[in-house]
């Protein structure tokens, strides 16, 4: 099981093999011992904890399965803070072997085969720094290792052939190659306009000078979604003709080719703007992630990509390398792996005379394969992914330590797109400082326009944040999945005692009896 631990130098991967500690066992504990064979020297100034401020340390000696809010599976993200300069990485020399336990095997003396392998550090005030520390009695022993942070050849395996070597050392070789299409078709991204428009102007508020990230929540269009019906009647290849029997049709296997992607709500997660962290913001505990995830759900939605609000910037500068790598992670994970997806990333900043600047991009699956590896890190330069030294980058046949971000990007074309089902009219949610907030007032302000301009009651309610906002109030297992069912399917009618209930909150009664009315004389109408 990997479990990712978010420190303010950068993610480690904890891997914990369930093989020997079953995950329903797994503590907090377990992996701080997992850090510690590696990072011996590491000294914590905040404990691991589920949000990023360390505000609720987790407990050492409850499984982590039992603990509330803690849901064990792999890429579990946890945080905390540690001294900077207590993290070296170790690593095993000839002989040798885990620095923690040969210490201790020797009564606290370090064995003399040990290496320290001293990894880019970023100090308390933020420089960033490598520390070389050597302890072993061999000047030469830092180069025994078949790369920088692993272990000699002859600890891996006494004998090695030729092809053995080369596949060996070929795992750790990335060729760079800009990659020249993204996996979306050719339809492109289609962007709500009332959502990206309510995202750019809260970016306003604060002159574009604060970054800011949503998830895009909309479909995945593939061309045979679209074609099906016309296949259904063309396709007559498997009958056969004279005698009129029906012959089973070819089982070849088909291929889904993404047509487009199309962006109908963003939902804003909690955050804090943070100049000093990598992507510019910082990531708070959210309390509502379960229930965004179910409604998207609900109304046929998923997660299909990510905005990232940006200051102004100079020209080519289109994503640092905490974006770029960020971005790489979501592909990964809408993905399940490095396999061809397409998740979205969008940019949003202005330009120099102010005017507002929205593109859509993809990073290359290459890029994808390299932060799956930890191949890529962050350094002084946003520009670049710096190339961790355990791996290499090779570009024009030569080995380079930084891959400038560009590389690793592929343009996906953006249209303008209004969408027919849902609205973008109530505050969003997690917004400090905005005019408006999440409040029954508004509900009311929302709700009111029913019967005026052609709104219906359930028109103004398929607002992806507004049914959010009941999801505080409301039964989600029970009372969400019915008015869902009629936000996705209009022909479904909304129950009226719904109606009620909803505009009681919004102190609105009278509208929802008239729009109740309404429907009643069309039903008798349509009997007559």
């Amino acid at each position: 099981m990997i479990i990712r631990v978010r420190t303010n130098i950068g993610i480690w991967r904890v891997t914990i093999p369930t093989t020997t500690t079953p995950s329903s066992t797994i503590t907090t504990q377990t992996i701080l011992d997992t850090i510690a064979q590696t990072r011996p020297h590491v000294i914590y100034e905040a404990p691991l904890s589920l949000d990023p401020k360390c505000s609720t340390p987790l407990d050492t000696s409850i499984p982590l399965s039992e603990q509330h809010g803690v849901q064990l599976r792999d890429g579990l993200m946890l945080y905390c803070k540690v001294d900077a300069s207590t993290c070296a990485e170790n690593t095993v020399g000839a002989g040798g072997g885990d620095n923690a336990s040969a210490t201790a095997a020797s009564g606290g003396a370090e064995p003399s085969s040990s290496s320290t392998i001293t990894k880019r550090i970023i100090d308390k005030d933020g420089s960033i720094k490598l520390i070389h520390t050597n302890t072993t009695n061999n000047p030469n022993s830092s180069e025994l290792g078949f790369r920088p942070g692993l272990l000699p050849l002859r600890d891996i395996k006494k004998s090695w052939t030729l092809n053995e070597f080369t596949a060996m050392d070929d795992k750790y070789n990335f060729k760079i190659k800009r990659q020249e299409s993204s996996f979306v078709g050719p339809g492109g991204l289609h962007l709500e306009s009332g959502a990206v428009e309510s995202f750019q102007n809260y970016l306003r508020r604060f002159q574009f000078c604060q970054q800011r990230f949503g998830y895009l929540y909309g479909r995945f269009v593939d061309e045979d979604d679209e074609k099906e019906e016309e296949e259904e009647e063309e396709d007559t290849s498997h009958i056969r003709q004279g005698w009129g029997a029906r012959m089973p049709k070819n089982e070849t296997s088909k291929i889904k080719t993404n047509k487009k992607v199309i962006v109908e709500a963003i939902y804003e997660p909690p955050q804090e703007a943070d100049t000093d962290a990598a992507e510019g913001f910082i990531i708070l505990e959210d309390d509502q992630e379960e229930n965004v995830e179910h409604i998207a759900s609900l109304l046929g939605l998923q997660k299909v990509g990510w905005i990232v609000g940006q200051p102004p910037r100079e020209t080519g500068f289109q994503f640092s390398a905490a974006e770029v790598i960020m971005a790489a992670e979501l592909q990964l994970e809408c993905a399940q792996g490095v396999e061809e997806t397409p998740f979205v990333t969008v940019r949003c900043t202005v330009g120099d005379e102010g005017n507002v600047i929205v593109e859509a991009f993809q990073v290359s699956l290459q890029c994808m394969e390299m932060v799956a590896e930890e191949a890529l890190d962050i350094g002084p330069n946003p520009g670049f992914c710096y190339v961790n030294e355990t791996f290499t980058a090779i570009q024009e046949g030569k080995p380079s330590p930084t891959v400038e971000n560009n590389f690793f990007l592929t343009l996906v074309p953006i249209h303008g797109y209004q969408s027919d089902v849902f609205v973008t009219q109530f505050p969003f949610a997690n917004r400090p400082f905005d005019d408006r907030q999440q409040t029954h007032d508004e509900m009311k302000r929302q709700l009111t326009k029913s019967g005026q301009a052609g709104w219906t009651f359930i028109d103004l309610l398929s607002d992806f944040a507004l049914l959010l906002y009941l999801c505080k109030f409301l039964d989600v297992s029970q009372d969400m999945p019915k008015i869902c069912e009629s936000v996705k399917d209009r022909e479904v009618l909304l129950d009226d005692g719904y109606k009620i209930i909803i505009s009681s909150m919004a102190g609105m009664d009278g509208v929802v009896l008239m729009e109740m009315n309404e429907d009643y004389k069309e039903e008798i109408d349509k009997e007559i």
